[in-house]
């Protein structure tokens, strides 16, 4: 199997799991590019992708920190590469949670006890949680490797 077929394998997954079907196909193919790096004009020829819809896929990783945006030296091209930070670890240890709880735990004393309250609680107290967890979880992933 080609790096490609295997990256096509990969990005269908994701998108059946619900990630985006564009940016899902864009990170997997810089995945398998031998050193992680490409342009729109090379991403949009390898994917068979518009280049509207290579730049929509770009903007959404970037969001997350899935890729990173840069200039070729000398030129106004871009070129999108990998993190030097693994996406897949970037998601463990960086808190996106943090604004979504504290508007969760701001709002709860304006609600009357109940089921309501009882579960914007417990959604408050899940994202507390991974706050503290997933920085652990990936240490402990980094000091099981070789």
């Amino acid at each position: 199997m080609t790096g490609e077929a295997l990256a096509r394998g990969i990005a269908t997954e994701l998108a059946n799991e619900g990630f985006p079907r564009v940016p899902a196909q864009i990170l997997l193919r810089l995945m398998v590019e031998p050193d992680g790096a490409m342009t729109a004009a090379a991403l949009s020829a390898s994917l068979e992708l518009s280049p509207a819809a290579v730049s929509g896929g770009i903007r959404y990783l970037g969001v997350l920190g899935f890729v990173r945006i840069d200039v070729l030296p000398g030129t106004r091209r871009h070129v999108y590469s990998l993190p030097v930070l693994p996406w897949y670890a970037s998601t463990l240890i960086q808190d996106r949670s943090g604004p979504l709880r504290t508007l969760i735990e701001a709002g709860l004393g304006d609600l009357e006890p109940g089921a309501a309250h009882d579960r914007l609680a417990e959604m408050a107290d899940f994202f507390r949680f991974l706050q503290t967890e997933l920085p652990r979880l990936w240490d402990r992933w980094q000091q099981s490797r070789p």
